[in-house]
């Protein structure tokens, strides 16, 4: 067992009011194409745009690519934060901790958890959906008991292709 996690996100140009929701995708092995699509989601709103993640506790999770050489992984232990805003119960960690995005800052603290009180998140992704936390939770848990520690995960966010003038 090789399991392996895909962020996406459609990331726009400039901030938009509504909090964009984007997918995990949960894999058994890396090399499969399919897996299991999660609605998810990183970021605050108005902070999801292309570049946002250099912001500080509101933009999102910054993307794989902006990170190289390092890579992300996210641990199978659980950690229990119930009085954490926002978290309010299991959070699975990302490593790196602290990742830096611009010359001179840094990024860090970064999670998977339920989206609890607070819509959106401050760089962790977040699930909406209580029944997609679920199966989060679940595949986490497979992953554990195979005594799987850190499971690698690929962030990746697109920009929407605009509609030419006719």
């Amino acid at each position: 067992m090789q399991p392996t996690i895909e962020f996406h996100l459609q990331l726009p140009n400039s901030g938009q009011r509504e909090l964009l929701k984007g997918f995990l995708l949960l894999k058994q092995e890396p090399n499969n194409r399919a897996g299991i699509k999660l609605q998810a989601t990183s970021g605050c709103s108005g902070y999801q745009y292309s570049g946002s993640w250099k912001l500080k506790g509101r933009g999102p999770l910054p993307p794989s690519r902006a990170i190289e050489p390092l890579t992300y992984s996210v641990s199978t232990q659980r950690l229990w934060l119930p009085h954490v805003r926002g978290v309010e119960g299991s959070f699975y960690a990302i490593a790196p901790f602290s990742v830096k995005v611009d010359e001179g800052k840094s990024r860090g603290d970064f999670g998977i958890h339920f989206d609890a009180n607070v819509p959106g998140s401050a760089g962790c992704i977040v699930f909406p959906l209580q029944d997609h936390w679920d199966v989060f939770r679940s595949f986490i848990a497979n992953c554990a008991h195979k005594n799987v520690q850190q499971v690698p995960l690929n962030v990746m966010y697109t920009v929407p292709i605009q509609a030419r003038a006719a």
